[in-house]
């Protein structure tokens, strides 16, 4: 009988690599290691304990009193495979299977499914929380058989000690990376946003990802959500809740449910894919933010901070020495496989005020006018009548642009060509116009002053030569 109770006490402790949850006997104080920072953990008592260390080997019992064996706990504890003999006197039952408890994972899993049908008719209960040194105790317990789990879903292992166990904390919790399939932007830019996140050991709970893009960026409501390369059903296995921050930003929340996180098994990953459009609230000198990281139980991922810039184009209207005002130009984009023609498309531009320019924090220079692409605008006209300079924000550095003269400074020429600007080479440009002789045309002065003073020499040629015959005809 006493090798029968230690080979119970050694298959009992077999079960403490389980799913969410390991035992512990006769503790009077268990340490869980590798505990994580805020989350709960939970020790239930399942069995009386009793030893006798007098004698060699000692010997062990565990058991129930006969109110707790016939209520719910000593059912699941049947139910989950555990045997029981009753007492002489009735008033106990003593666990007699210990040959048959090799499986220990599988008592575990069924007395983890059952927990919230039993565990309120534990013989004892207490709760501690992980601290920031990785550390959960729990002190003076009585001794008994104890379950231990956490609001993680623990996968833990146990070493026993005299008076003391050691229940090391074996569940990870979730990772995540993020990335973006464009960093270089335009106002009107869509851009395309990847958030991945890979599953720990013995995660059960629902899973959350929450992403804030700053006020520049317009999510379109389009996200697509894959588990191991299987579509998850909006709604069902996961749901999306965008809203308008007081600062204007808009915050996204996905949530993943418990099931959908339950089936996931370590390593494997849900990808979540959607886009998100540059809008007319970008920054003029700077970068759109987008700040994503996730959340499990109480466990929270670091922030992931992604960025996407915008630039600006420059440019200066000049005669080669000095500058010009008076001219116009449009502004047109293309890839950078395109060839130059007469059809790019064209970007729309919008005069940017002086409240806008002292927001952003720009001090504006003389003879500069300011511009800002205009995702639906109508205005195609960087109009530089009483500017020498204009400067064009909000662009793509990644992409080719082309810089068409409409109108040239009165008494130039106008350019007939293109000016080709690939921003990733410069920022400011300076554009060159030559002045030139007026050719006479049809209908101007042409000749007609030749012929005048033509005429008039005639005339006064006449005038002497009548003027002379008179003469010789009053000597005769």
């Amino acid at each position: 009988m006493k090798t029968g109770k230690k080979i119970l006490a050694l298959a009992l402790v077999a079960l403490m690599l389980t799913v969410a949850m390991n035992f512990t006997a006769f503790a009077a104080t268990i340490n869980v290691d590798d505990a994580f920072e805020g989350e709960t953990y939970s020790a239930y008592k399942i069995l009386e304990y009793t030893s006798n260390k007098s004698v060699n080997p000692p010997a062990f019992s565990y058991y129930l009193a006969n109110a707790d064996y016939q209520g719910a706990l000593g059912t699941a504890l049947r139910n989950a495979g555990f045997a029981f003999t009753k007492s002489a006197d009735g008033s106990q039952w003593f666990v007699n299977n210990s040959d048959q408890l090799t499986d220990g994972a599988d008592l575990a899993e069924k007395l983890s499914a059952s927990i919230d049908t039993w565990k309120d008719a534990a013989l004892a209960s207490a709760t501690t929380t992980g601290t920031a040194d990785k550390k959960a105790v729990f002190n003076d317990l009585p001794t008994g058989y104890w379950f231990v789990t956490s609001s993680l879903g623990s996968l833990c292992t146990l070493q026993t000690y005299d008076d003391e166990e050691l229940v090391v904390e074996k569940n990870t919790t979730i990772t995540d990376t993020k990335e973006v399939s464009d960093y270089e932007v335009q106002v009107g830019d869509t851009v395309t946003y990847t958030v991945t996140l890979t599953d720990g050991k013995g995660t059960n709970l629902e899973g959350k990802v929450i992403d804030t893009m700053s006020k520049g960026l317009t999510y379109n409501n389009n996200a697509f959500c894959v588990a191991n390369g299987t579509p998850l059903v909006k709604d069902t296995d996961y749901t999306v809740t965008p809203t308008t921050e007081p600062d204007g930003k808009t915050k996204v929340v996905y949530v993943f449910s418990a099931d959908v996180m339950t089936e996931l098994q370590e390593g494997e990953q849900i990808a979540i894919t959607y886009t998100a459009t540059v809008n007319a609230d970008a920054s003029l000198d700077g970068t759109e933010q987008n700040i994503e990281f996730s959340q499990y139980s109480e466990q929270e991922t670091n922030k992931k901070v992604i960025d996407v810039y915008l630039e600006n184009l420059k440019i200066n209207k000049t005669d080669g020495t000095k500058a010009l005002k008076g001219a116009q130009f449009e502004l047109y984009r293309t890839d950078a496989t395109s060839v130059p023609t007469a059809n790019h498309t064209a970007v729309p531009v919008r005069v940017l005020s002086n409240a806008e320019l002292i927001a952003a924090g720009i001090t504006k220079e003389a003879d500069t006018i300011y511009y800002e692409v205009e995702k639906d605008g109508t205005n195609y006209t960087i109009d530089m009548t009483n500017a020498s300079s204009a400067v064009v924000y909000s662009l793509d550095k990644d992409s080719t642009y082309y810089l068409r003269e409409t109108k040239a400074p009165d008494g130039y020429n106008l350019l007939e060509d293109e000016i080709e600007v690939k921003l990733n080479e410069t920022t400011s440009i300076d554009v060159v116009n030559n002045s030139g002789s007026i050719l006479p045309s049809t209908g101007g002065i042409g000749t007609t002053i030749f012929y005048i003073v033509g005429g008039a020499l005639v005339l006064g040629a006449v005038v002497v030569l009548i003027a002379r015959r008179r003469v010789r005809n009053n000597k005769k």
